[in-house]
């Protein structure tokens, strides 16, 4: 059996930081809920920003080569709105999956982003809709959050017929129960989650 060396060996038994655990300090890692993650599969978006603006500077550093310190300061190159947008868009459509998002958005006085590819379309729309409900919804539970947000939309959302048999189906009720029981069955509950099981 060949010896590790001193290096490999200390490389491989490294203890790992609290803070190396930590998955959501990652940009391109976003917590659904507890214990769920979801990871963008584009690679790290923060160093592909970070080399993003360095060849920017770079740019019009050689456009404007600054003599003084003080106005280099002063001349540093401002990204524009423009920019970014062109940027993301590079971005995205090297991506290899069919779809993805980067959201930016301001909630109360913070401001939080979070990126998703996948070639799932259902997982980059739920992924979307939990960290928005996460943002919004001050401590109440996901799935009542985008309740909410729905009720008081003035969006109609329209449900499968299946997610009607998986409500009925939960509490027991059939083809010969009335509305008037399914009205009782759910009388005491705040609110009724439609899914097909």
């Amino acid at each position: 059996m060949p010896s590790d060396s001193d290096d490999s060996v200390s490389e491989r038994g490294k203890v790992l930081t609290e803070e190396e655990l930590d998955l959501t300090r990652h940009d391109n890692v976003s917590e659904l809920d507890d214990g769920r993650y979801v990871v963008s599969t584009g690679g790290s978006t923060s160093d592909e920003a970070t080399e993003a603006r360095e060849q920017a500077r770079e740019a019009r550093d050689a456009l404007d080569p600054v003599s003084d310190d003080a106005d280099a300061e002063d001349d540093e190159p401002q990204i524009s709105e423009m920019d970014v947008n062109a940027w993301l868009e590079d971005h995205f459509r090297e991506i290899d999956a069919q779809y993805g998002f980067h959201a930016t958005a301001k909630f109360d006085d913070g401001v939080s982003r979070h990126q998703v590819v996948s070639n799932d379309v259902v997982t980059s729309f739920e992924s979307l809709l939990i960290w928005y409900a996460q943002h919004v919804g001050g401590g109440t539970p996901v799935e009542d959050v985008l309740g909410i947000l729905l009720a008081e939309s003035s969006v109609s959302v329209r449900y499968p017929v299946r997610t009607l048999a998986g409500l009925l189906k939960r509490y027991d009720l059939d083809r010969d129960d009335s509305i008037g029981d399914l009205l009782e069955a759910v009388s005491d509950e705040q609110a009724v989650e439609l899914a097909e099981d």
